[in-house]
């Protein structure tokens, strides 16, 4: 089933539009009907958790580094360079330089702000998602039975879509591509 996701300031909404080309809201990462799980609307807003980011390199590199100095240094140069990976595919055009210098000259930003508030600006607040979906039975009925006579006539079993919930009971997404 396809929806768009949502993001306002600090949750998430699921949403379709009826009939009546209204938008209704079904599921939210609020207190909602339907539960969406935080976790999975970020990830596919590309948002990274940073404190699980660091625990994880943490992890990995705490042996290597003993003395609280050259953890500090290590820490920063791993840090520096996740940075660096994750931001390896944002690259500004000749155009976004123009812009983010109109943005400068017409707000009195910096260069770092200014680019700050042109990243806010390309970034979406909607995204088409997919609900996954499973198959249930749906009814299981005897059709073309003689009345009295036992195991004749036809079983027919009729299924139905309903959403795959995580172990939390909210919607699973997936990213439309």
């Amino acid at each position: 089933m396809k929806a768009k996701l949502i993001k306002e300031k600090d949750y998430y909404d699921l949403y379709k539009i009826d009939e009546d080309g209204k938008r209704v809201t079904f599921a939210s990462t609020e207190d909602y009907k339907q539960k969406l799980s935080k976790q999975n609307c970020d990830e596919i807003f590309g948002v990274v958790d940073v404190e699980k980011l660091a625990d994880s390199i943490f992890e990995k590199e705490s042996s290597n580094m003993l003395h609280p100095q050259h953890q500090m240094r290590n820490t920063f140069i791993l840090g520096f360079n996740k940075a660096m990976e994750l931001n390896k595919d944002k690259v500004f055009s000749k155009g976004d330089m123009a812009y983010i210098m109109n943005i400068m000259s017409i707000y009195e930003l910096s260069f770092e702000d200014a680019i700050i508030k042109f990243q806010s600006l390309q970034q979406p607040t909607e995204i088409e998602v997919e609900i996954e979906m499973k198959k249930v039975v749906d009814k299981t009925k005897v059709i073309g039975a003689v009345k009295g006579v036992k195991g004749s006539g036809d079983k027919i079993t009729t299924y139905k879509s309903v959403p795959k919930l995580d172990s939390e009971g909210c919607l699973i997404l997936t990213k439309k591509i």
